[in-house]
């Protein structure tokens, strides 16, 4: 918990990527700004942390093997769609790619390599 966060108030978030350095980027910025984080390779495996708990955020990468963002934001859509309001895409694909996500049902979007300000901005 930050020293600006009124007590009893705890931030937690879900990093889905394929990277491992980037997961453990996020971890450790996000636990320093006093969230729990869970990580998740994918988005099958996203989906099991989110059946499981609840995350004040969700920073989720389109570009990954196996269950990819797009296909996460597509269930959550359909199972969860309270939950596209605290999604914050990160990617670093083509703009003719990012077009293709509708960002009005979603906290944001930031492109990487992305500016730590911009991110912390779209965060609770």
């Amino acid at each position: 918990m930050s020293r600006v966060d009124p007590p009893g108030r705890h931030f937690s978030a879900l990093v889905v990527d394929d990277d491992p350095a980037l997961q453990g980027l996020f971890h450790t910025l996000l636990a320093r700004r006093g969230y729990a984080v869970d990580s998740a390779p994918n988005g099958r495996a996203a989906f099991e942390y989110l059946r499981r708990g609840s995350y004040s955020v969700i920073l989720l990468d389109l570009m990954m093997p196996d269950v990819n963002g797009f296909e996460l934001l597509e269930r959550l859509e359909r199972e969860s769609p309270a939950l596209l309001g605290r999604v914050v895409v990160m990617t670093g694909a083509s703009q003719s790619i990012v077009d293709r996500v509708d960002t009005s049902r979603l906290s944001g979007l930031v492109r990487k390599p992305f500016d730590l300000d911009e991110l912390w901005s779209k965060l609770p």
